[in-house]
């Protein structure tokens, strides 16, 4: 579908307010301990559109596939650029890490050393 054909939303959207009273930090924690130790990646594809781990069927567009990600329209496989087994590994290493880093220093910067970052940015001016 063109982007010029989706018609107009509705003109009065409804605040939306949520019940979760957890912190943006407990959050990212949440999510890559999930990521790093829960979720099965060899048979469960992450579904945006259920908000939930879906099974993986034998279809061609989830085997052999390392992560699979379900597009919420087209329900393919977004993910699918990941089939190589060393990829997938440095991914999976890299929510383990973060997690276990984030769980030891509860400090985003030492995942996202983004104060670092600005510092050598303003430098070169």
């Amino acid at each position: 579908m063109e982007i010029d054909m989706v018609p107009d939303g509705p003109r009065h959207i409804p605040p939306y307010t949520s019940t979760n009273k957890s912190s943006l930090g407990d959050l990212l924690q949440g999510f890559l301990k999930y990521y790093s130790s829960t979720f099965r990646w060899d048979s469960q594809v992450i579904s945006v559109r259920e908000a939930v781990a879906l099974p993986k069927n034998k279809s061609g567009e989830w085997r052999n596939k390392y992560i699979c990600v379900e597009e919420p329209f087209e329900r393919n496989n977004v993910a699918r650029a990941v089939h190589e087994q060393m990829k997938f590994n440095d991914i999976t290493s890299k929510f383990v890490a973060s997690c276990q880093i984030l769980a030891q220093n509860k400090d985003l910067n030492s995942l996202l050393p983004i104060r670092a970052i600005i510092k050598k940015e303003s430098a070169r001016d």
